[in-house]
């Protein structure tokens, strides 16, 4: 049975290359099943399931960026949450 509050947050600075191999990692845990995040003090492990509600948020301000990536799942039961009714499209590549 999941414990009932575990939590992990980690801030630091990375190059460009080390968050596409965190993006890698990611891609691949949500793929397998099982995403663990870790330091040397602390881990959490996560099993990802069914329906994932994906939130994506973008800003800019003062010359000041952020990007936000969200997802939500229930442990219980896979989800059965409607889905967005757009669709999201990520892109390297400037839209027109």
């Amino acid at each position: 049975m999941p414990r009932s509050h575990e939590s992990f947050k980690h801030e630091s600075l990375q190059d460009c290359d080390s968050i596409t191999k965190y993006f890698n990692a990611l891609s691949e845990g949500f793929c397998g099943g099982t995403l663990s995040l870790s330091t040397d003090s602390k881990r959490l492990l996560l099993k990802p399931h069914g329906l994932i509600r994906l939130e994506v948020e973008g800003k800019r301000k003062d010359g000041q960026v952020k990007l936000s990536l969200h997802f939500h799942w229930s442990e219980e039961a896979p989800g059965t949450e409607d889905a967005a009714e757009e669709s999201l499209v990520i892109s390297s590549e400037e839209q027109g």
